[in-house]
């Protein structure tokens, strides 16, 4: 019961975050709100790393938390985005896969969270750590898009 629905929740927050860049304008994938932001390319990148960290994180409970500067991309031209985009929805399939394999046990499974300093179970890294983290930076594509949208550069 707890995979199906973490696996739907994985589904959903992933098919939001899709939608959300595919109406990234062409030209505008290196766009930031500001100097310090990431732009919409490098969101794309670090919400890839924080799958493969998932993946890495639950073979190797000793791994560290991943850092939003392993996204850095300098220029990032209208294909490269699409690749981008391509990954995350191959990468969803992997996750799901991931999680079914792991099973109802282990998922319960705990293991030492750097950031949050304490054990803490494998569903919560999955939830927390992986899809609560993909779901703060959907919301800062969103906010991104409104930006454009208030500039009229996108309807």
């Amino acid at each position: 019961m707890v995979i199906k629905l973490l696996t739907d929740f994985c589904r959903a927050v992933r098919e939001s975050t899709l939608k959300r860049l595919r109406l990234v304008p062409e030209a505008y994938e290196n766009w930031k709100v500001s100097p310090s932001a990431l732009s919409f390319a490098e969101v794309a990148k670090h919400i890839i790393d924080l799958d493969y960290w998932l993946f890495e994180k639950i073979k190797n409970p000793e791994l560290k938390s991943i850092e939003t500067e392993t996204a850095i991309i300098k220029n990032c031209d209208r294909e490269s985005y699409i690749k981008l985009i391509g990954e995350l929805e191959e990468l969803l399939e992997k996750k799901i896969e991931f999680i079914k394999a792991l099973g109802e046990e282990k998922l319960k499974t705990k293991m030492f969270d750097d950031r949050f300093s304490s054990e803490v179970s494998i569903e919560w890294i999955i939830l927390r750590r992986n899809l609560d983290h993909e779901i703060h930076h959907r919301g800062q594509i969103a906010a991104y898009l409104r930006v454009l949208k208030d500039k009229n550069i996108i309807q």
